[in-house]
Protein backbone atom coordinates (compact mmCIF):
# COMPACT_ATOMS: atom_id res chain seq x y z
CA UNK A 1 0.00 0.00 0.00
CA UNK A 2 1.16 3.42 -1.07
CA UNK A 3 2.04 5.70 2.10
CA UNK A 4 0.21 8.56 2.91
CA UNK A 5 1.76 11.79 1.81
CA UNK A 6 2.43 14.28 4.72
CA UNK A 7 2.02 18.44 4.16
CA UNK A 8 2.66 20.24 6.60
CA UNK A 9 1.23 23.75 7.13
CA UNK A 10 3.02 26.30 8.67
CA UNK A 11 0.85 29.51 9.18
CA UNK A 12 -0.35 31.89 12.62
CA UNK A 13 -3.07 32.14 11.11
CA UNK A 14 -5.68 29.57 12.56
CA UNK A 15 -8.38 29.35 10.56
CA UNK A 16 -6.25 29.40 7.53
CA UNK A 17 -4.66 26.50 8.94
CA UNK A 18 -7.29 24.48 9.55
CA UNK A 19 -9.66 25.19 6.29
CA UNK A 20 -6.89 23.76 4.19
CA UNK A 21 -6.31 20.73 7.04
CA UNK A 22 -9.72 20.19 6.19
CA UNK A 23 -9.40 20.19 2.61
CA UNK A 24 -6.43 18.21 1.91
CA UNK A 25 -7.46 14.95 4.15
CA UNK A 26 -10.59 14.76 2.47
CA UNK A 27 -8.41 14.35 -0.68
CA UNK A 28 -6.32 12.08 1.16
CA UNK A 29 -3.03 13.38 2.49
CA UNK A 30 -1.87 13.77 5.90
CA UNK A 31 -1.31 16.89 7.53
CA UNK A 32 0.66 18.73 9.84
CA UNK A 33 0.27 22.14 11.39
CA UNK A 34 2.55 24.62 13.17
CA UNK A 35 1.51 27.94 14.51
CA UNK A 36 5.03 29.29 13.80
CA UNK A 37 7.92 29.10 12.49
CA UNK A 38 10.17 27.28 15.42
CA UNK A 39 7.16 24.89 15.95
CA UNK A 40 6.93 24.78 11.98
CA UNK A 41 11.31 23.41 11.86
CA UNK A 42 10.64 21.21 15.04
CA UNK A 43 7.55 19.39 13.11
CA UNK A 44 9.72 19.13 10.11
CA UNK A 45 12.66 17.59 11.66
CA UNK A 46 10.93 15.00 13.23
CA UNK A 47 7.95 14.02 10.88
CA UNK A 48 9.81 14.84 7.71
CA UNK A 49 6.91 15.94 5.60
CA UNK A 50 6.37 15.68 1.71
CA UNK A 51 5.22 19.30 1.07
CA UNK A 52 5.35 22.51 3.42
CA UNK A 53 3.04 25.49 3.04
CA UNK A 54 4.71 28.14 4.55
CA UNK A 55 3.30 31.50 5.14
CA UNK A 56 5.51 34.85 4.71
CA UNK A 57 4.45 37.08 8.13
CA UNK A 58 4.44 35.02 11.26
CA UNK A 59 5.63 36.86 14.50
CA UNK A 60 8.89 35.43 15.90
CA UNK A 61 10.51 33.41 13.50
CA UNK A 62 9.12 35.20 10.06
CA UNK A 63 8.71 32.86 6.59
CA UNK A 64 11.62 34.32 4.85
CA UNK A 65 13.75 32.77 8.13
CA UNK A 66 12.25 29.54 7.92
CA UNK A 67 12.81 28.97 4.23
CA UNK A 68 16.34 30.17 4.79
CA UNK A 69 16.80 27.19 7.65
CA UNK A 70 15.18 24.64 5.21
CA UNK A 71 17.37 25.42 2.22
CA UNK A 72 20.29 24.64 4.61
CA UNK A 73 18.99 21.81 6.55
CA UNK A 74 16.84 20.14 2.88
CA UNK A 75 17.00 21.67 -0.34
CA UNK A 76 15.29 19.11 -1.85
CA UNK A 77 12.06 19.57 0.10
CA UNK A 78 9.13 21.31 -1.87
CA UNK A 79 8.09 24.41 -0.42
CA UNK A 80 4.89 26.30 -2.03
CA UNK A 81 4.97 29.83 -0.05
CA UNK A 82 1.22 31.07 0.82
CA UNK A 83 1.14 34.57 2.04
CA UNK A 84 -1.24 37.68 1.56
CA UNK A 85 1.57 40.18 1.18
CA UNK A 86 1.33 40.75 -2.43
CA UNK A 87 5.09 42.10 -2.14
CA UNK A 88 7.01 41.78 -5.67
CA UNK A 89 10.15 41.95 -3.26
CA UNK A 90 8.78 39.15 -1.38
CA UNK A 91 8.02 37.02 -3.91
CA UNK A 92 11.81 37.68 -5.57
CA UNK A 93 12.85 36.93 -2.29
CA UNK A 94 11.34 33.62 -1.88
CA UNK A 95 12.24 32.79 -5.16
CA UNK A 96 16.44 33.27 -4.46
CA UNK A 97 15.70 31.27 -1.21
CA UNK A 98 14.36 28.37 -2.88
CA UNK A 99 10.42 28.21 -2.70
CA UNK A 100 8.99 25.88 -5.11
CA UNK A 101 6.09 28.01 -6.01
CA UNK A 102 3.70 30.96 -4.42
CA UNK A 103 0.18 31.29 -3.85
CA UNK A 104 -1.57 34.31 -2.98
CA UNK A 105 -4.03 34.52 0.06
CA UNK A 106 -6.86 34.90 0.16
CA UNK A 107 -6.97 31.19 -1.78
CA UNK A 108 -10.11 31.34 -3.75
CA UNK A 109 -9.80 27.94 -4.76
CA UNK A 110 -8.16 25.30 -2.63
CA UNK A 111 -8.41 22.79 -6.06
CA UNK A 112 -5.59 25.19 -7.17
CA UNK A 113 -3.35 24.74 -4.11
CA UNK A 114 -3.60 20.86 -4.72
CA UNK A 115 -3.04 20.97 -7.68
CA UNK A 116 0.08 23.42 -7.49
CA UNK A 117 0.91 20.57 -4.20
CA UNK A 118 0.82 17.94 -7.19
CA UNK A 119 3.11 19.55 -9.25
CA UNK A 120 5.98 20.12 -6.91
CA UNK A 121 5.18 16.31 -5.46
CA UNK A 122 5.91 15.26 -9.29
CA UNK A 123 9.09 17.55 -9.42
CA UNK A 124 10.20 16.57 -6.03
CA UNK A 125 10.01 12.55 -7.29
CA UNK A 126 11.55 13.82 -10.85
CA UNK A 127 14.22 15.19 -8.89
CA UNK A 128 14.94 12.26 -7.08
CA UNK A 129 14.94 9.89 -9.69
CA UNK A 130 16.83 12.44 -11.63
CA UNK A 131 19.49 12.11 -8.69
CA UNK A 132 19.21 8.60 -8.41
CA UNK A 133 19.94 8.24 -12.28
CA UNK A 134 22.65 10.46 -11.74
CA UNK A 135 24.41 8.01 -8.87
CA UNK A 136 23.43 5.14 -11.11
CA UNK A 137 25.43 6.75 -14.02
CA UNK A 138 28.42 8.03 -12.14
CA UNK A 139 28.59 4.48 -10.26
CA UNK A 140 28.73 3.07 -14.11
CA UNK A 141 30.67 5.36 -15.01
CA UNK A 142 33.62 4.87 -11.84
CA UNK A 143 33.35 0.81 -12.69
CA UNK A 144 33.75 1.26 -16.58
CA UNK A 145 36.40 4.01 -15.88
CA UNK A 146 38.35 1.21 -13.02
CA UNK A 147 37.46 -2.00 -16.25
CA UNK A 148 39.12 0.60 -18.60
CA UNK A 149 41.83 1.15 -16.34
CA UNK A 150 42.08 -2.49 -15.32
CA UNK A 151 42.20 -3.42 -19.18
CA UNK A 152 44.61 -0.67 -20.39
CA UNK A 153 46.87 -2.13 -17.49
CA UNK A 154 46.39 -5.79 -19.24
CA UNK A 155 46.86 -4.39 -22.60
CA UNK A 156 50.17 -2.74 -21.20
CA UNK A 157 51.27 -5.24 -20.10
CA UNK A 158 50.48 -7.36 -23.04
CA UNK A 159 51.78 -5.17 -25.24
CA UNK A 160 55.09 -5.10 -23.44
CA UNK A 161 55.23 -9.09 -23.36
CA UNK A 162 54.50 -8.85 -27.54
CA UNK A 163 57.41 -6.78 -27.97
CA UNK A 164 59.71 -8.61 -25.32
CA UNK A 165 58.75 -11.41 -27.38
CA UNK A 166 58.96 -10.10 -31.02
CA UNK A 167 62.04 -8.57 -29.93
CA UNK A 168 63.14 -12.17 -29.10
CA UNK A 169 61.65 -13.74 -31.96
CA UNK A 170 63.73 -10.94 -33.81
CA UNK A 171 66.78 -11.66 -32.75
CA UNK A 172 66.23 -15.67 -33.18
CA UNK A 173 64.82 -14.97 -36.66
CA UNK A 174 68.23 -12.59 -37.34
CA UNK A 175 70.70 -15.08 -35.59
CA UNK A 176 69.25 -18.05 -37.71
CA UNK A 177 69.59 -16.00 -41.11
CA UNK A 178 73.15 -15.60 -39.77
CA UNK A 179 73.17 -19.06 -39.49
CA UNK A 180 71.47 -20.33 -42.97
CA UNK A 181 74.12 -17.21 -44.96
CA UNK A 182 76.87 -19.43 -42.84
CA UNK A 183 75.49 -23.04 -44.09
CA UNK A 184 75.30 -21.40 -47.59
CA UNK A 185 78.70 -20.36 -47.73
CA UNK A 186 80.12 -23.13 -46.04
CA UNK A 187 78.72 -25.60 -48.93
CA UNK A 188 79.53 -23.20 -51.63
CA UNK A 189 83.06 -23.18 -50.21
CA UNK A 190 82.34 -27.16 -50.17
CA UNK A 191 81.27 -27.63 -53.66
CA UNK A 192 84.44 -25.33 -54.98
CA UNK A 193 86.35 -27.70 -53.21
CA UNK A 194 85.19 -30.54 -55.08
CA UNK A 195 85.23 -28.26 -58.02
CA UNK A 196 88.89 -27.74 -58.07
CA UNK A 197 90.08 -31.51 -56.97
CA UNK A 198 88.43 -32.34 -60.29
CA UNK A 199 89.61 -29.54 -62.29
CA UNK A 200 93.50 -30.79 -60.97
CA UNK A 201 92.17 -34.84 -61.86
CA UNK A 202 91.95 -33.66 -64.41
CA UNK A 203 95.02 -32.46 -65.06
CA UNK A 204 96.60 -35.58 -64.29
CA UNK A 205 94.38 -37.58 -66.92
CA UNK A 206 95.67 -37.72 -70.24
CA UNK A 207 92.57 -39.63 -71.27
CA UNK A 208 90.55 -36.59 -73.62
CA UNK A 209 87.24 -38.67 -72.67
CA UNK A 210 88.19 -38.95 -68.93
CA UNK A 211 89.23 -35.16 -69.27
CA UNK A 212 85.90 -33.94 -70.36
CA UNK A 213 83.93 -36.37 -68.31
CA UNK A 214 85.82 -34.65 -65.45
CA UNK A 215 85.01 -31.56 -66.38
CA UNK A 216 81.34 -31.92 -67.13
CA UNK A 217 81.29 -33.10 -63.59
CA UNK A 218 83.18 -29.62 -62.54
CA UNK A 219 80.52 -28.17 -64.40
CA UNK A 220 77.49 -29.20 -62.37
CA UNK A 221 79.24 -29.11 -59.11
CA UNK A 222 80.07 -25.49 -60.07
CA UNK A 223 75.96 -24.78 -61.13
CA UNK A 224 75.34 -26.12 -57.38
CA UNK A 225 77.94 -23.81 -55.72
CA UNK A 226 76.65 -20.79 -57.93
CA UNK A 227 73.28 -21.40 -56.20
CA UNK A 228 74.52 -21.23 -52.71
CA UNK A 229 77.30 -18.57 -53.25
CA UNK A 230 73.57 -16.11 -54.39
CA UNK A 231 71.87 -17.39 -51.52
CA UNK A 232 74.41 -16.40 -49.59
CA UNK A 233 74.86 -12.86 -50.96
CA UNK A 234 71.03 -12.48 -51.11
CA UNK A 235 68.79 -10.47 -48.90
CA UNK A 236 66.04 -12.94 -49.77
CA UNK A 237 67.22 -16.66 -48.06
CA UNK A 238 64.33 -18.40 -49.41
CA UNK A 239 64.35 -17.31 -53.12
CA UNK A 240 66.92 -17.39 -56.18
CA UNK A 241 66.74 -14.82 -58.57
CA UNK A 242 66.54 -17.09 -61.89
CA UNK A 243 67.94 -14.82 -64.54
CA UNK A 244 71.06 -13.10 -62.58
CA UNK A 245 71.73 -16.91 -61.62
CA UNK A 246 71.37 -17.81 -65.27
CA UNK A 247 73.66 -14.98 -66.27
CA UNK A 248 76.55 -16.34 -63.65
CA UNK A 249 76.61 -20.17 -65.21
CA UNK A 250 76.17 -19.28 -68.61
CA UNK A 251 79.60 -16.87 -68.47
CA UNK A 252 81.08 -19.41 -66.56
CA UNK A 253 80.30 -21.81 -68.84
CA UNK A 254 81.24 -19.76 -71.74
CA UNK A 255 85.02 -18.95 -70.29
CA UNK A 256 85.18 -22.50 -69.52
CA UNK A 257 84.80 -23.83 -72.93
CA UNK A 258 86.90 -21.37 -74.18
CA UNK A 259 84.25 -19.81 -76.36
CA UNK A 260 83.70 -16.50 -74.40
CA UNK A 261 83.02 -13.84 -77.08
CA UNK A 262 82.41 -16.42 -80.25
CA UNK A 263 79.39 -17.60 -78.75
CA UNK A 264 76.56 -14.79 -78.24
CA UNK A 265 73.95 -15.62 -75.64
CA UNK A 266 70.60 -14.03 -74.82
CA UNK A 267 68.69 -14.05 -72.13
CA UNK A 268 64.81 -13.92 -71.52
CA UNK A 269 64.38 -14.17 -68.04
CA UNK A 270 62.17 -11.75 -66.34
CA UNK A 271 61.02 -11.95 -62.68
CA UNK A 272 61.13 -15.47 -62.40
CA UNK A 273 62.12 -16.67 -58.15
CA UNK A 274 62.42 -20.04 -57.05
CA UNK A 275 63.08 -22.19 -53.66
CA UNK A 276 66.48 -23.81 -54.24
CA UNK A 277 64.80 -27.18 -54.21
CA UNK A 278 63.45 -26.41 -57.51
CA UNK A 279 66.74 -24.27 -58.53
CA UNK A 280 69.08 -26.80 -58.08
CA UNK A 281 67.49 -29.30 -60.86
CA UNK A 282 66.27 -26.47 -62.76
CA UNK A 283 70.28 -24.63 -62.79
CA UNK A 284 71.36 -28.48 -63.59
CA UNK A 285 69.29 -28.73 -66.57
CA UNK A 286 70.50 -25.58 -67.92
CA UNK A 287 74.14 -26.81 -67.10
CA UNK A 288 73.68 -29.64 -69.32
CA UNK A 289 71.48 -28.08 -72.25
CA UNK A 290 74.39 -25.57 -72.68
CA UNK A 291 77.10 -27.80 -72.29
CA UNK A 292 75.78 -29.56 -74.99
CA UNK A 293 75.43 -26.95 -76.99
CA UNK A 294 78.40 -25.49 -76.39
CA UNK A 295 80.04 -29.12 -76.93
CA UNK A 296 78.30 -30.16 -80.21
CA UNK A 297 76.40 -27.39 -82.01
CA UNK A 298 78.77 -25.23 -83.63
CA UNK A 299 81.42 -27.45 -85.21
CA UNK A 300 84.81 -26.31 -85.45
CA UNK A 301 83.90 -22.67 -86.16
CA UNK A 302 82.86 -22.56 -82.59
CA UNK A 303 80.35 -19.50 -83.50
CA UNK A 304 76.99 -18.97 -83.07
CA UNK A 305 74.02 -18.17 -80.97
CA UNK A 306 72.67 -19.31 -77.90
CA UNK A 307 69.49 -18.18 -76.63
CA UNK A 308 68.06 -18.95 -72.99
CA UNK A 309 64.34 -18.49 -72.12
CA UNK A 310 62.00 -18.92 -69.43
CA UNK A 311 58.54 -17.72 -68.92
CA UNK A 312 55.54 -17.47 -66.66
CA UNK A 313 52.76 -19.05 -68.48
CA UNK A 314 49.69 -19.34 -66.54
CA UNK A 315 50.53 -21.41 -63.18
CA UNK A 316 53.18 -23.21 -65.26
CA UNK A 317 57.18 -22.15 -66.17
CA UNK A 318 58.65 -22.85 -69.43
CA UNK A 319 62.66 -23.25 -69.77
CA UNK A 320 63.73 -22.92 -73.34
CA UNK A 321 67.33 -23.59 -74.58
CA UNK A 322 68.07 -22.98 -78.16
CA UNK A 323 70.96 -22.79 -80.51
CA UNK A 324 71.49 -21.62 -84.09
CA UNK A 325 73.92 -24.63 -84.55
CA UNK A 326 73.74 -28.22 -87.43
CA UNK A 327 70.80 -29.28 -84.82
CA UNK A 328 70.49 -32.80 -83.55
CA UNK A 329 70.19 -36.36 -85.40
CA UNK A 330 66.99 -36.98 -87.15
CA UNK A 331 66.03 -40.16 -85.19
CA UNK A 332 67.13 -38.58 -81.87
CA UNK A 333 65.48 -39.39 -78.91
CA UNK A 334 66.11 -38.00 -75.46
CA UNK A 335 64.15 -41.30 -73.77
CA UNK A 336 66.89 -43.30 -76.16
CA UNK A 337 69.77 -41.31 -75.76
CA UNK A 338 72.55 -43.19 -73.42
CA UNK A 339 74.95 -40.08 -72.40
CA UNK A 340 74.66 -38.59 -69.20
CA UNK A 341 73.77 -35.62 -70.08
CA UNK A 342 70.14 -35.94 -71.72
CA UNK A 343 69.71 -38.52 -69.07
CA UNK A 344 70.10 -36.22 -66.08
CA UNK A 345 68.23 -33.84 -68.55
CA UNK A 346 65.03 -36.14 -68.08
CA UNK A 347 65.58 -37.40 -64.84
CA UNK A 348 65.71 -33.87 -63.65
CA UNK A 349 62.40 -32.79 -65.69
CA UNK A 350 60.69 -35.69 -63.77
CA UNK A 351 61.97 -34.29 -60.34
CA UNK A 352 60.25 -30.98 -61.34
CA UNK A 353 57.03 -32.72 -62.32
CA UNK A 354 57.47 -31.05 -65.88
CA UNK A 355 58.13 -32.46 -69.63
CA UNK A 356 61.17 -32.20 -72.04
CA UNK A 357 60.22 -31.41 -76.04
CA UNK A 358 62.64 -31.25 -78.13
CA UNK A 359 62.80 -30.45 -81.70
CA UNK A 360 65.34 -28.91 -84.85
CA UNK A 361 64.49 -25.01 -86.02
CA UNK A 362 67.61 -23.97 -87.66
CA UNK A 363 69.49 -25.35 -84.29
CA UNK A 364 68.41 -27.59 -81.58
CA UNK A 365 65.30 -25.86 -79.52
CA UNK A 366 64.95 -28.35 -75.97
CA UNK A 367 61.91 -26.74 -73.95
CA UNK A 368 61.41 -28.08 -70.40
CA UNK A 369 57.74 -27.02 -69.00
CA UNK A 370 56.87 -27.50 -65.25
CA UNK A 371 54.56 -26.41 -62.22
CA UNK A 372 55.12 -22.76 -60.61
Amino acid sequence: MDEIPKILTIDDDESVRLSIAHYLEDSGYEVLQAANGHEGLKIFREQQPDVILLDLRMPEMDGLSVLRQLGQEAPQTPVIVVSGTGSFEDVIATVRLGSWDYIPKPITDLNDLENAINRTRERARLMVENERYKEELEQKIRERTEELQLMNKVLSEEISARKKSESIVRASLAEKEVMLKEIHHRVKNNLQVISSLLSLQSGYTEDAEATNLLRECQHRVRSMSMLHEKLYRSEDLSRIDMSEYAVTLINFLLRSYSVDGKVRPTYEIKDIHMGIDSAIPCGLIINELVSNALTHAYGHNGTGELKVSMQRENDRIKLEVADNGKGMPDDFSISESRTLGMTLVETLAQQLSGEVNFFNDHGATFQISFPD
